[in-house]
């Protein structure tokens, strides 16, 4: 089977599959395959996912199994995995490249990459060779159908608030003041399909310094009619609750047009990041837009997404 590091032998169609990232976990999901072991991208203290709709943010209800706690993404552990003697090990290749040599001796290891041209991050440009390797290539065909149907029609539903509120701020942040653009998201590309405006630097004349960070005094005077905040912290549970209290607290924010309209969206950097990125995660981003901006046309108030689990 090929991959990004090269043709790994599978014998049969594989069982018992181990997914190192919620990436992976996304795309295989979606494929209709269940993990018997997965990676987090945080610390968890669990020995299993005994309760996967509770304990794996958005992805949880899709899984029946009780996969067993590999750690994080980053360090999965080779001890357990050993112990589990899965079929076959997947994994994304930015992660999990340094321990390809090791992983390959407990079980054949697939690495993927869904970065394509123009360093596009997409699941459709990672999710064929995934289902070649577990035998569900029709499963693939059938999301990849799909998907450009799905993104029409919430263009089309949303179009009325793209007209009255075109410019959109994507930022994320664990504190109000240690915001960071965030044009590479998973957000800000949902978004920008719907017809929105994504504003940048550039376009603000703005100097991006500190790898993309935005102070708490520039963001009040940045002119967009929406902002989107992607909450993140060391843990995987609400993170966007704590941080709309703490950013309704500060004076300096309160002069954002965007505050005072109340179109500011707090939602979780584990969905609309850049962590999950799979088809599961676009539906469920795609159900959720709807929800959070149609109200827009006639009711305001600072919102933020609800867990789909």
């Amino acid at each position: 089977m090929p991959h990004e590091l090269g043709e790994t032998t599978l014998c049969g169609q594989p069982q018992r599959v181990a997914a190192l990232s919620p990436h992976i976990l996304d795309s295989i999901l979606s494929l209709g395959v269940q993990p018997i072991a997965y990676a987090e991208a945080s610390t968890l203290n669990l020995r299993k996912f005994d309760r996967p709709a509770e304990q794996i943010p958005f992805l949880g209800s899709y899984v029946t199994t009780q996969p067993v706690n590999l750690g994080t993404r980053d360090n999965p552990s080779l001890e357990l995995l050993t112990q589990l003697k899965p079929d076959v090990i997947l994994g994304e290749y930015w992660t999990a490249k340094g321990q390809y040599r090791l992983l390959s001796q407990i079980a054949p290891t697939l690495l993927f990459s869904d970065v394509g041209e123009n360093d596009y991050q997409h699941w459709s440009q990672s999710i064929e060779e995934i289902a070649h390797a577990l035998g569900r290539e029709a499963q693939a065909r059938q999301w990849l159908t799909r998907y450009p149907e799905q993104i029409a029609a919430a263009r089309k539903r949303l179009a009325p608030v793209v007209a009255a509120y075109p410019r959109v701020l994507v930022v994320h942040a664990s504190k109000p003041a240690d915001a960071y653009w965030a044009n590479d998201s998973k957000a800000a590309d949902m978004l920008q399909m719907m017809g929105f405006k994504i504003l940048s630097p550039e376009d603000l004349s703005l100097k991006s310094v500190d790898e993309g960070q935005i102070s708490i005094e520039i963001l009040p005077k940045i002119e967009s009619d929406l902002t989107f905040v992607l909450a993140w912290s060391e843990g995987l549970y609400d993170p966007q609750e704590g941080l709309k209290q703490q950013w309704s607290k500060e004076p300096v924010l309160q002069r954002s047009k965007a505050f005072q309209n109340g179109h500011i969206f707090f939602v979780d950097y584990q969905l609309w990041g850049s962590v999950t990125r799979g088809p599961i995660t676009d539906k469920l981003i795609l159900e959720k837009l709807p929800q959070l901006l149609l109200p827009l046309i006639g009711e305001t108030g600072m919102q933020t997404d609800g867990r789909n689990v």
